[in-house]
This record gives C-alpha cells, sequence and structure tokens, in this order.
C-alpha cells in the first residue's frame, strides 16, 4: 500500500442499501495503491463478511441507539482518534447522516489540518416535506441540520447525480469547496436475462412519499377489471398499511417478500423477473433502485418529477406517468413496456453502463485518486 495515503471511509449509521455504495469506492481505491480503512456501525456485519479494514466503531441504526452512541462519544471519539493517529488520515469520505459526523470532521481539520474530507451527499434537501407526514418531516429536518454542519468542514461534496448538484448549489450557496457529480456506482451482479419476466414490481423502502399507495391502487384496479397482470413487492419496511388495503382478489395477483434483512440476490432475483420496476415517489432527488434495475436489464415505470426524469427516458429505457397518474394511465405504460421489452431491455442496460457501472469508477473520480498518489 502507498504510504501517506490513507484513507477512511466511515458510516456510522446502519443503512444497507449504502454497504455495496461505500465498499465499491474503497476496493476501488485499493486498485490504485490506497490504503483503505472503513469505520462503521457494527450492524453492518449482518450482510456479510467484513471487507479487511473494517473496524465497528458504534452500533446505529435507528434513533434509540443512535442516541446510545452520541452519549458514548467521548469512548467513541477516543477509539477513533486512536486510529486515525496509526494512520493519519489523509482522505476521509463520509456516508449517511449521524450527529457525530461533523464533530468527527471538526476534530480532523483540527488535528490534520492537510486531510481531505468529503460528504457523499445522496439529498442536498428535500424543497417539499409534505408528501412525507409530520414524524418524518420532523426526522427530515434533523438530518438537514446535521448535514449543514457536516459540509461546513467539507472540501468536496459528492453529488449522484446533475439534478443532486442543483439542489446542494441552491441549498449552500456559500460553500468554498468542490461539488463533484459521481453517480451511484452498482457493482455488475449476476443479471438473469434468462429468467422469465411475469411481475410488475416495486423495489425499496416503502413510506408516504414512495408512492407506494399507487401502487396498491393499481392492484385493486387490475384485480377489478381481470387485466393479466402480476405484481411483487420486496421491502424491508413496515408494509401492513399497504397490504391492509388490497383487495382479496388483488392479493392473489400479488407476491410479497417482506422481511427486515433482504440480500442482493433476492432483490435481483425479483428484479430480473420483472417486466418494469415501478418508481412512484412524489418527491425525490435520485434513486438507487433505478440503476440496479438497468443493471439487471429491467425497464423502469417513473412518476415524472426531475429527480427521476433525469434518468428514465420516456420510451427509450422506461415510461414516465403522469404526477397525478391515473390506473389506466399506468396500465397503458404496462402495456407499453409488454409490447416493446426488448428494445427497453437493451436500452435499460446500456444506461448501466455507460453511467452506474463501477468501471466508469476512475472516470469519476480521477480528482481523487490524483490527490491520493501525489
Amino acid at each position: 500500500m502507498g504510504i501517506g495515503n490513507n484513507s477512511y471511509i466511515i458510516s456510522l449509521k446502519y443503512s444497507p442499501g449504502l454497504w455495496k455504495e461505500f465498499t465499491l469506492m474503497g476496493e476501488r481505491l485499493r486498485t490504485h495503491d490506497v490504503s483503505v480503512r472503513y469505520l462503521i456501525s457494527k450492524k453492518y456485519a449482518n450482510i456479510g463478511p467484513a471487507h479487511s479494514g473494517t473496524q465497528y466503531v458504534t452500533s446505529s441504526d435507528r434513533v434509540a441507539t443512535i442516541l446510545k452512541d452520541v452519549i458514548l462519544f467521548n469512548s467513541l471519539k477516543k477509539n477513533i482518534l486512536s486510529i486515525f493517529s496509526q494512520s493519519p488520515p489523509k482522505y476521509t469520505c463520509f456516508y449517511n447522516p449521524h450527529p457525530l459526523n461533523p464533530i468527527l470532521c471538526y476534530l480532523i481539520k483540527k488535528y490534520y489540518p492537510d486531510s481531505i474530507i468529503s460528504l457523499y451527499l445522496h439529498d442536498p434537501f428535500k424543497p417539499d416535506k409534505s408528501h412525507y407526514g409530520m414524524v418524518k418531516s420532523f426526522y427530515i429536518r434533523i438530518v438537514d441540520l446535521v448535514q449543514s454542519k457536516t459540509v461546513k468542514c467539507c472540501d468536496y461534496i459528492i453529488s449522484p447525480s446533475d439534478y443532486s448538484a442543483k439542489l446542494f448549489n441552491q441549498r449552500y450557496p456559500k460553500f468554498k469547496g468542490i461539488n463533484i457529480v459521481a453517480p451511484l456506482l452498482v457493482p455488475d451482479g449476476e443479471h438473469q436475462n434468462r429468467n422469465k419476466r411475469i411481475y410488475f414490481s416495486i423495489v425499496g423502502t416503502a413510506h408516504q412519499a414512495t408512492g407506494h399507495d399507487t401502487f396498491v391502487r393499481l392492484i385493486n384496479y387490475v384485480a377489478e377489471k381481470d387485466f393479466p397482470f402480476k405484481f411483487a413487492i420486496i421491502s424491508s419496511s413496515n408494509i401492513d398499511s399497504f397490504l391492509n388495503v388490497i383487495s382479496e382478489k388483488g392479493k392473489r395477483l400479488l407476491t410479497v417478500i417482506n422481511k427486515s434483512i433482504i440480500t442482493d440476490q433476492e432483490i435481483n432475483n425479483i428484479i430480473s423477473q420483472s417486466l418494469a420496476v415501478f418508481r412512484f415517489d412524489k418527491e425525490v432527488t435520485q434513486s438507487g433502485v433505478v440503476p440496479v434495475c438497468y443493471m439487471n436489464a429491467t425497464p423502469v415505470i417513473a412518476r415524472d418529477i426531475p429527480g427521476l426524469r433525469q434518468h428514465v427516458e420516456h420510451k427509450g429505457n422506461g415510461y414516465l406517468v403522469p404526477y397525478a397518474c391515473t390506473p389506466s394511465e399506468i396500465i397503458e405504460a404496462m402495456a407499453f413496456v409488454s409490447a416493446n421489452i426488448s428494445v427497453l431491455k437493451t436500452n435499460a442496460r446500456r444506461s448501466y453502463e455507460t453511467i452506474w457501472a463501477s468501471d466508469n469508477f476512475d472516470k469519476y473520480y480521477d480528482w481523487l485518486i490524483q490527490s491520493l498518489n501525489r
């Protein structure tokens, strides 16, 4: 490993979808003779074997455990500073908001002023919080406060899309560092193009803003009209409130995978068996589901909002439905996808290879590779 190019990737709060993102960054940096260590929540151990250089420093995964780690910060600080003293950080990248992130940023700048600090900022802010409900909106405001304090210490912000970068510039017009656009890179899995495609699916977190209410209304409509469509839902969220409003006839059309830990293979299996995956989000900066769909050569039917239309090309690699879409308009999209699946699959896969494939790492992160090997 290179001397004096120690890099740290820090995710103090557990978020299963981020694990493959930040480890891809770390392992790619290692191919450029960069020393990488991961300082992360021990909850990531549930996903699978840890990469070398992994140290579990927190237990954060939800509000209660985050508060516990904040209370134990003195012990945590001593542990992390000890790690830094053995291998001084030349570069640190923070993923996932956590109340301790801005404090660690401050300490790094204090003790290692030449160190480069970046934050991978998935959502710089949400312009319209009304879709999330009172509790979720309050949580989003707390996250926004934490992120704003972290941003102040950063040299680089890494934005996953042009739209995200635009929102960042609106939210932080006085930021003195550099805003880099680097899409969410997705490792190329064993996409099963031979799988029979039978579902129209919805994948990932479910709450008021993700459009699962639109999905279940669609299922009831299809069941009532006896249309020949099948559906699938895969989520680690509590989806009982959505399932409870589906008619008995509609439930017979639906395959459900709902448990606390879902593997990438399970997600890829559902996506690769889907004619299309729905993204009915009412407000989103970008979607981490979209590149996984395109990796599996699966088109996306999306609500026509800026955070989705930036990557979903209407009748190209997917289909855009109006914001206030009706079930009949969604049925029209499904019919188009079914009739044009071969072309849409090819275009979806090409989009993945062009934008999100891990081989694009050097293109997006040349600035970092050059800095670390000086």
